[in-house]
Protein backbone atom coordinates (compact mmCIF):
# COMPACT_ATOMS: atom_id res chain seq x y z
CA UNK A 1 0.00 0.00 0.00
CA UNK A 2 1.42 3.47 -0.77
CA UNK A 3 1.85 5.49 2.07
CA UNK A 4 2.34 9.12 0.45
CA UNK A 5 5.09 11.52 0.72
CA UNK A 6 3.20 14.72 2.27
CA UNK A 7 6.00 16.69 1.07
CA UNK A 8 7.29 15.90 -2.84
CA UNK A 9 9.59 18.44 -4.86
CA UNK A 10 8.99 19.03 -8.54
CA UNK A 11 12.04 18.51 -10.54
CA UNK A 12 10.92 20.57 -13.55
CA UNK A 13 12.36 23.61 -12.76
CA UNK A 14 16.00 22.23 -12.93
CA UNK A 15 15.16 20.21 -16.58
CA UNK A 16 15.84 21.85 -19.71
CA UNK A 17 12.44 21.38 -21.12
CA UNK A 18 10.34 22.77 -18.48
CA UNK A 19 12.57 25.44 -16.67
CA UNK A 20 11.19 28.09 -19.05
CA UNK A 21 7.77 27.79 -17.21
CA UNK A 22 8.87 29.02 -13.67
CA UNK A 23 10.71 32.46 -12.37
CA UNK A 24 12.39 34.10 -15.63
CA UNK A 25 14.97 35.93 -12.91
CA UNK A 26 16.50 32.52 -12.08
CA UNK A 27 16.26 31.02 -15.31
CA UNK A 28 20.32 30.92 -16.51
CA UNK A 29 20.76 29.70 -11.98
CA UNK A 30 18.36 27.49 -13.10
CA UNK A 31 21.04 25.69 -15.92
CA UNK A 32 23.65 25.00 -13.18
CA UNK A 33 23.58 21.81 -11.70
CA UNK A 34 24.97 23.32 -8.31
CA UNK A 35 22.22 25.62 -7.87
CA UNK A 36 19.81 22.99 -8.66
CA UNK A 37 21.35 21.07 -6.17
CA UNK A 38 21.11 23.98 -3.56
CA UNK A 39 17.28 23.96 -4.17
CA UNK A 40 16.90 20.15 -3.64
CA UNK A 41 18.84 20.88 -0.52
CA UNK A 42 17.15 23.61 0.89
CA UNK A 43 13.77 21.38 0.60
CA UNK A 44 15.45 18.59 2.28
CA UNK A 45 16.86 20.69 5.41
CA UNK A 46 12.91 21.69 5.46
CA UNK A 47 11.94 18.04 5.92
CA UNK A 48 11.75 16.85 2.36
CA UNK A 49 12.49 13.50 1.68
CA UNK A 50 10.66 12.82 -1.58
CA UNK A 51 11.75 14.52 -4.88
CA UNK A 52 10.14 14.17 -8.67
CA UNK A 53 12.15 14.08 -11.90
CA UNK A 54 11.67 13.39 -15.25
CA UNK A 55 14.59 13.30 -17.09
CA UNK A 56 18.36 11.78 -16.35
CA UNK A 57 20.21 14.97 -15.69
CA UNK A 58 17.90 16.17 -13.33
CA UNK A 59 18.15 12.02 -11.73
CA UNK A 60 22.00 12.70 -10.83
CA UNK A 61 21.38 16.05 -9.10
CA UNK A 62 18.99 13.98 -6.35
CA UNK A 63 22.00 11.73 -6.48
CA UNK A 64 24.16 14.18 -5.52
CA UNK A 65 21.89 14.77 -2.87
CA UNK A 66 21.70 10.95 -1.63
CA UNK A 67 25.02 11.12 -1.32
CA UNK A 68 25.35 14.23 1.17
CA UNK A 69 22.71 13.00 3.18
CA UNK A 70 22.80 10.28 5.44
CA UNK A 71 19.02 8.57 5.37
CA UNK A 72 17.07 7.67 2.30
CA UNK A 73 15.54 9.78 0.05
CA UNK A 74 12.95 8.47 -2.39
CA UNK A 75 12.49 9.40 -5.95
CA UNK A 76 9.55 9.94 -7.96
CA UNK A 77 10.27 9.32 -11.70
CA UNK A 78 8.37 10.88 -14.28
CA UNK A 79 8.30 10.02 -17.83
CA UNK A 80 5.90 11.60 -18.89
CA UNK A 81 7.31 13.07 -22.05
CA UNK A 82 7.46 11.07 -24.91
CA UNK A 83 7.11 7.36 -22.78
CA UNK A 84 5.97 5.89 -26.24
CA UNK A 85 2.27 6.28 -27.06
CA UNK A 86 2.28 6.32 -30.87
CA UNK A 87 -0.02 6.82 -33.34
CA UNK A 88 1.15 4.85 -37.10
CA UNK A 89 5.20 5.21 -35.47
CA UNK A 90 4.49 8.68 -34.35
CA UNK A 91 4.77 9.23 -30.79
CA UNK A 92 1.13 10.69 -29.88
CA UNK A 93 2.38 14.28 -28.15
CA UNK A 94 3.44 15.46 -31.83
CA UNK A 95 -0.43 14.80 -32.93
CA UNK A 96 -1.72 16.91 -30.17
CA UNK A 97 -3.50 19.55 -32.66
CA UNK A 98 -5.43 16.32 -34.31
CA UNK A 99 -5.93 14.31 -30.76
CA UNK A 100 -7.31 17.43 -28.85
CA UNK A 101 -9.52 18.54 -31.72
CA UNK A 102 -10.88 14.79 -31.76
CA UNK A 103 -11.64 14.87 -28.40
CA UNK A 104 -13.37 18.48 -28.22
CA UNK A 105 -15.36 17.74 -30.99
CA UNK A 106 -16.40 13.93 -30.51
CA UNK A 107 -15.88 12.97 -27.28
CA UNK A 108 -16.41 15.74 -24.36
CA UNK A 109 -19.78 16.82 -23.40
CA UNK A 110 -21.31 20.04 -24.59
CA UNK A 111 -20.26 21.80 -21.31
CA UNK A 112 -17.01 21.14 -21.79
CA UNK A 113 -16.43 21.75 -25.30
CA UNK A 114 -17.44 24.81 -25.24
CA UNK A 115 -15.36 25.40 -22.11
CA UNK A 116 -12.31 24.55 -24.11
CA UNK A 117 -13.22 26.24 -27.03
CA UNK A 118 -14.15 28.89 -25.44
CA UNK A 119 -11.80 30.16 -22.73
CA UNK A 120 -9.13 26.99 -22.28
CA UNK A 121 -7.82 27.20 -25.98
CA UNK A 122 -6.90 30.54 -25.76
CA UNK A 123 -5.98 30.90 -21.35
CA UNK A 124 -4.07 28.12 -21.17
CA UNK A 125 -2.79 27.00 -24.30
CA UNK A 126 0.18 24.80 -23.09
CA UNK A 127 -2.23 22.57 -22.27
CA UNK A 128 -5.47 22.67 -24.38
CA UNK A 129 -4.40 24.56 -27.39
CA UNK A 130 -4.99 23.68 -30.88
CA UNK A 131 -5.74 24.43 -34.53
CA UNK A 132 -9.13 23.87 -35.45
CA UNK A 133 -7.96 23.57 -39.00
CA UNK A 134 -6.03 20.10 -38.15
CA UNK A 135 -7.78 16.96 -39.46
CA UNK A 136 -9.53 15.00 -36.84
CA UNK A 137 -8.15 11.11 -35.90
CA UNK A 138 -10.51 8.28 -37.42
CA UNK A 139 -11.87 5.49 -35.62
CA UNK A 140 -9.27 3.10 -37.10
CA UNK A 141 -6.58 5.29 -35.85
CA UNK A 142 -7.75 5.33 -32.19
CA UNK A 143 -8.07 2.00 -32.05
CA UNK A 144 -4.97 1.89 -33.68
CA UNK A 145 -2.85 3.85 -31.20
CA UNK A 146 -0.61 1.77 -29.17
CA UNK A 147 2.04 1.91 -26.67
CA UNK A 148 5.62 0.85 -27.96
CA UNK A 149 6.66 -1.32 -24.92
CA UNK A 150 10.86 -1.06 -25.70
CA UNK A 151 10.41 3.18 -25.64
CA UNK A 152 8.53 3.38 -22.63
CA UNK A 153 11.15 0.48 -20.92
CA UNK A 154 13.83 2.71 -22.40
CA UNK A 155 12.11 5.87 -20.26
CA UNK A 156 12.16 3.83 -17.09
CA UNK A 157 15.60 2.58 -17.39
CA UNK A 158 16.52 5.99 -17.89
CA UNK A 159 15.39 7.07 -14.21
CA UNK A 160 16.01 4.21 -12.16
CA UNK A 161 17.14 5.02 -9.17
CA UNK A 162 13.60 5.91 -8.57
CA UNK A 163 10.75 4.09 -6.04
CA UNK A 164 7.81 5.61 -7.60
CA UNK A 165 7.14 6.18 -11.54
CA UNK A 166 4.08 8.81 -12.18
CA UNK A 167 2.58 7.88 -15.53
CA UNK A 168 0.30 8.66 -17.62
CA UNK A 169 0.59 13.07 -17.62
CA UNK A 170 -0.55 14.24 -21.17
CA UNK A 171 -1.09 10.60 -22.31
CA UNK A 172 -3.30 10.00 -19.70
CA UNK A 173 -5.56 13.07 -20.20
CA UNK A 174 -5.75 11.77 -23.90
CA UNK A 175 -6.11 8.27 -23.76
CA UNK A 176 -8.79 8.39 -21.26
CA UNK A 177 -10.86 11.04 -22.97
CA UNK A 178 -10.31 9.03 -26.45
CA UNK A 179 -11.41 5.99 -24.23
CA UNK A 180 -8.21 3.95 -24.75
CA UNK A 181 -7.17 4.04 -21.18
CA UNK A 182 -6.01 0.27 -21.76
CA UNK A 183 -2.45 1.76 -22.87
CA UNK A 184 -2.07 3.11 -19.60
CA UNK A 185 -3.13 0.12 -17.87
CA UNK A 186 -0.24 -1.43 -20.25
CA UNK A 187 2.18 1.17 -18.61
CA UNK A 188 1.14 0.23 -14.85
CA UNK A 189 2.37 -3.71 -15.86
CA UNK A 190 5.55 -2.53 -17.64
CA UNK A 191 5.90 0.03 -14.24
CA UNK A 192 5.08 -3.09 -11.95
CA UNK A 193 7.38 -5.31 -14.52
CA UNK A 194 10.66 -3.55 -13.71
CA UNK A 195 10.29 -3.36 -10.07
CA UNK A 196 8.80 -0.25 -9.75
CA UNK A 197 5.28 0.77 -8.03
CA UNK A 198 3.04 3.09 -10.56
CA UNK A 199 1.32 5.95 -9.68
CA UNK A 200 -0.62 8.02 -12.32
CA UNK A 201 -0.42 11.96 -13.07
CA UNK A 202 -3.02 13.62 -15.27
CA UNK A 203 -4.52 17.10 -15.79
CA UNK A 204 -8.21 16.34 -16.59
CA UNK A 205 -8.98 15.73 -13.06
CA UNK A 206 -12.53 15.83 -12.84
CA UNK A 207 -12.79 13.47 -15.58
CA UNK A 208 -10.13 11.30 -15.53
CA UNK A 209 -9.92 10.43 -11.84
CA UNK A 210 -13.14 9.23 -11.83
CA UNK A 211 -12.58 6.57 -14.88
CA UNK A 212 -9.69 5.18 -13.10
CA UNK A 213 -11.18 4.01 -10.38
CA UNK A 214 -14.04 3.01 -12.04
CA UNK A 215 -11.92 0.68 -14.35
CA UNK A 216 -10.11 0.13 -11.22
CA UNK A 217 -6.53 0.83 -12.69
CA UNK A 218 -3.59 -0.23 -10.86
CA UNK A 219 -2.20 1.91 -9.23
CA UNK A 220 -0.80 3.18 -5.85
CA UNK A 221 -2.15 6.61 -6.36
CA UNK A 222 -3.13 9.58 -8.24
CA UNK A 223 -1.33 13.10 -9.09
CA UNK A 224 -3.70 15.82 -10.30
CA UNK A 225 -3.90 19.79 -10.19
CA UNK A 226 -5.67 21.13 -7.57
CA UNK A 227 -5.51 24.49 -5.50
CA UNK A 228 -8.45 26.47 -3.28
CA UNK A 229 -9.27 28.61 -6.30
CA UNK A 230 -9.54 25.76 -9.22
CA UNK A 231 -8.65 22.55 -10.87
CA UNK A 232 -9.40 21.28 -14.57
CA UNK A 233 -12.33 21.10 -15.53
CA UNK A 234 -13.98 22.01 -12.24
CA UNK A 235 -13.06 22.38 -9.06
CA UNK A 236 -16.44 21.03 -6.98
CA UNK A 237 -16.13 17.82 -9.02
CA UNK A 238 -12.52 17.13 -8.49
CA UNK A 239 -13.40 17.47 -5.17
CA UNK A 240 -15.81 15.17 -5.06
CA UNK A 241 -13.30 12.86 -6.93
CA UNK A 242 -10.82 13.10 -4.44
CA UNK A 243 -13.40 12.31 -1.40
CA UNK A 244 -14.72 8.86 -3.24
CA UNK A 245 -11.19 7.48 -4.58
CA UNK A 246 -9.93 4.94 -2.94
CA UNK A 247 -6.23 5.31 -3.03
CA UNK A 248 -4.16 8.58 -1.91
CA UNK A 249 -4.46 12.01 -4.26
CA UNK A 250 -1.11 14.21 -4.43
CA UNK A 251 -2.06 17.82 -5.51
CA UNK A 252 0.41 19.89 -7.93
CA UNK A 253 -0.02 23.17 -9.16
CA UNK A 254 -1.26 23.85 -5.22
CA UNK A 255 -0.17 27.59 -5.31
CA UNK A 256 -0.82 28.53 -8.94
CA UNK A 257 -3.42 31.08 -8.62
CA UNK A 258 -4.07 34.14 -7.67
CA UNK A 259 -2.63 35.27 -4.75
CA UNK A 260 -2.29 32.08 -2.95
CA UNK A 261 1.20 32.34 -2.41
CA UNK A 262 0.63 35.18 -0.26
CA UNK A 263 -1.03 32.64 2.31
CA UNK A 264 0.46 28.81 1.89
CA UNK A 265 -0.96 28.06 5.08
CA UNK A 266 -4.50 28.68 4.23
CA UNK A 267 -3.84 27.25 0.66
CA UNK A 268 -2.45 23.96 2.59
CA UNK A 269 -5.02 23.98 4.95
CA UNK A 270 -7.92 23.91 2.21
CA UNK A 271 -6.20 20.93 0.55
CA UNK A 272 -5.72 18.78 3.48
CA UNK A 273 -9.19 19.19 5.28
CA UNK A 274 -11.14 20.16 2.44
CA UNK A 275 -10.59 18.70 -0.48
CA UNK A 276 -8.91 15.63 1.07
CA UNK A 277 -5.74 15.67 -0.55
CA UNK A 278 -2.44 14.01 1.16
CA UNK A 279 0.19 15.64 0.10
CA UNK A 280 1.71 18.53 -2.33
CA UNK A 281 3.78 18.13 -5.22
CA UNK A 282 5.63 21.50 -5.40
CA UNK A 283 7.99 23.55 -7.72
CA UNK A 284 10.29 26.45 -6.86
CA UNK A 285 13.19 27.75 -7.75
CA UNK A 286 15.24 29.23 -4.85
CA UNK A 287 16.79 27.22 -1.85
CA UNK A 288 15.12 29.36 0.76
CA UNK A 289 11.70 28.93 -0.82
CA UNK A 290 12.03 25.59 -0.76
CA UNK A 291 12.89 25.09 2.68
CA UNK A 292 10.00 27.28 4.19
CA UNK A 293 7.63 25.11 1.71
CA UNK A 294 8.45 22.15 2.82
CA UNK A 295 8.48 23.05 6.73
CA UNK A 296 4.97 24.44 5.96
CA UNK A 297 3.39 21.06 4.47
CA UNK A 298 5.30 19.16 6.82
CA UNK A 299 3.69 21.47 9.89
CA UNK A 300 0.26 21.16 7.96
CA UNK A 301 0.18 17.40 7.70
CA UNK A 302 1.91 16.22 11.11
CA UNK A 303 0.27 13.88 12.80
Amino acid sequence: MYNPDCAILGGDPFSDIFRGLYDPKCFWRLTDPDYCLAVMQGAYDGGCRAFDYSFPAVQEIFLRLQDRVDEEITGYGNPTYLQGVKLDGRPLQYCRDRVLKTIVEDFFEPRLARMIKDDLRHNACMVFGYDEAAEKLGDKEIKGLYLDEAAFTKRLRELDACKYVMIGGTDADWLFSLQRPDLIQEMAALVRANGKIPLLICHYASTVLPEAERIKLDVEGYFVPINKQWSWFSKEETVEAIKVCTKPVIAFMAFASGGLKQDLPGALAYLKNEAGVSGVLYGTSKPENARKTAELIIEMYKG
